[in-house]
């Protein structure tokens, strides 16, 4: 079907704009572990994530009701969709809400627009047809189509069995936290404090939102984000696995310290002379015959 598959050069890791992306993705500190050909790899994952979104909601390769910050979401990847639209390979119109993938309906058939789909069936429907008919000469030359109740019940469309909910059966979700340069955090409750304090305990929550609050300040172009609670949660959890925020440097709080060595124990004996030794031995002799 034209839905279930999307067009991607095998060379794509290869592309100039694929490299420029995993430069600016690369800039970010969870990233600075992997190789410039990872970062690459990662890139065209989140590029075909992306793009299986475009052709499966959209007929003409506009997203509408959706920015950039979301194609973030989409990829799994911080700043995808901003490393996107830096590449060329989006156009972001946020007075409108919408989202441009130039040319992309040159190479991909969108799952809204059938008609190539529709085609094929037909001209599939049509060769059953033909290959199911045979020419009778006697007693009259008339042409039959046989199995032509098969291929009927063949092409109705069944319907999808209908699913009853429950509204109130719904999870409740939880408070939204935002963010702003002016007012700073809002929406952190006692228990959302008291939730991350048991899970990240080596993490001080007021001093990391204090450090995220001056990272997001010094950068804004990553201030546009819509899911704050995840980001929080995000930022804890690195802080957690780096050893905790009044971590020592070069040691976990939880690591113990290096056993010591026996030689940090020796201690040699004392230098004696021979006149020195012969005295000691004669008191430890007259001991031992007491």
């Amino acid at each position: 079907m034209a839905g279930d598959w999307i067009k991607m050069r095998a060379a794509l890791t290869t592309c100039p704009k694929v490299a420029a992306m995993a430069r600016a993705i690369g800039m970010e500190e969870e990233f600075a572990a992997l190789s410039r050909h990872s970062m690459r790899l990662l890139v065209v994952g989140g590029l075909h994530a992306v793009w299986s979104a475009v052709n499966e909601h959209t007929a003409d390769g506009v997203m509408s009701n959706a920015y950039a910050e979301d194609l973030d979401d989409i990829a799994g990847i911080d700043g995808f969709g901003a490393a996107m639209e830096s590449a060329g390979w989006l156009v972001a119109d946020k007075s409108a809400a919408t989202l441009t993938f130039p040319n992309f309906g040159q190479w991909n058939t969108p799952a809204k627009d059938t008609t190539a789909a529709e085609r094929m069936r037909k001209h599939r429907a049509k060769q059953d047809v033909t290959r199911n008919t045979v020419t009778v000469t006697e007693p009259l030359r008339v042409t039959v189509a046989l199995d032509k109740t098969r291929q009927d019940k063949r092409e109705e469309e069944i319907p999808a069995a209908q699913v009853a909910t429950d509204v109130s059966a719904k999870r409740p979700t939880a408070p939204k936290i935002l963010w702003d340069a002016a007012a700073g955090w809002q929406g952190i409750t006692d228990e959302d404090r008291a939730e991350w304090a048991a899970a990240y305990p080596g993490a001080s929550l007021e001093t990391e939102l204090a450090k995220a609050t001056a990272w997001l300040k010094a950068n804004p172009a990553k201030a546009g984000k819509r899911n704050w609670r995840l980001f929080v949660v995000r930022w804890l959890g690195r802080c957690q696995d780096r050893g905790g925020t009044n971590r020592e440097p070069g040691r976990r709080p939880d690591e113990k310290p290096p056993p010591q060595v026996w030689r940090d124990q020796y201690r040699p004996a004392p230098y004696r002379r021979p006149k020195e030794v012969e005295e000691l031995a004669a008191v430890l002799k007259i001991k031992d015959e007491q």
